[in-house]
């Protein structure tokens, strides 16, 4: 894993977004970062047998439009993953704007790829997502 190690709490419910504050902190380089977010992420999800995904989607799918409370914490959630990778991208040299559309866009691409690992119980969407996050944002690098 492109320097990042798994945290220590590996049975616990939070972990993608642990997995995303220890990648952001762990490389100065915001592509090997999320590629290693998306590599962690796959491994923890191998290990758990495709069980153990991101509590936060489950939640936002079964409470959106009806339990106000309970979705502004997953935005809030969702917000704090958004704001770790574009501070990770501003620290790299990206302007306010690209840092925050790219966080978006790896927020959400590595959701969806994370229930689609789940899925298909393979490591794969994953990895490839890791993979094209990580020539995304260095296409965009300034």
């Amino acid at each position: 894993m492109l320097g990042i190690s798994p945290p220590a709490a590996m049975n616990r419910r939070d972990l993608p977004g642990e997995y995303l504050a220890t990648s952001m902190a762990g490389d100065a380089d915001p592509a090997r970062a999320v590629d290693a977010c998306a590599r962690a992420l796959a491994d923890h999800l191998k290990a758990s047998g495709w069980v153990s995904g991101c509590p936060i989607s489950a939640t936002a799918l079964e409470t959106t439009g009806r339990v106000p409370a309970i979705e502004d914490a997953v935005a809030q959630v969702f917000r704090h993953g958004q704001d770790l990778v574009a501070d990770t991208l501003r620290a790299a040299g990206f302007d306010e704007d690209n840092a925050r559309e790219l966080a978006i866009t790896v927020i959400n691409t590595l959701e969806g790829a994370e229930l689609t690992a789940q899925v298909f119980r393979t490591e794969t969407p994953l990895l490839v997502a890791g993979k094209h996050l990580a020539l995304l944002i260095d296409a965009c690098r300034p």
